[in-house]
């Protein structure tokens, strides 16, 4: 046997299984609030509504949603 006793073992191992759980069962517009805090405010923006609009695409349906809503909002950039 480990050198852990029983009941301090399981009071580890339950709210790390517990966490996990709840990792898992966030919805996609939980998730994107953790993604869409960094990056300039265009892009937080842009994320966001992805997020809200389309919860379930998946990671590069996702970016290139985002950079489909950046592109149209930056009426600023320039080429050549």
């Amino acid at each position: 046997m480990s050198g852990i006793p029983w009941p301090a073992a399981l009071a580890v191992t339950v709210p790390l299984a517990v966490a996990a759980s709840l990792i898992d069962t966030r919805p996609a517009v939980a998730q994107g609030g953790i993604v869409c805090q960094y990056g300039p405010a265009s892009y937080r923006r842009c994320c966001t509504q992805s997020y809200a609009r389309k919860p379930s695409l998946a990671a590069r349906a996702r970016a290139n949603d985002i950079d489909a809503c950046m592109g149209k909002g930056g009426g600023k950039k320039t080429r050549g």
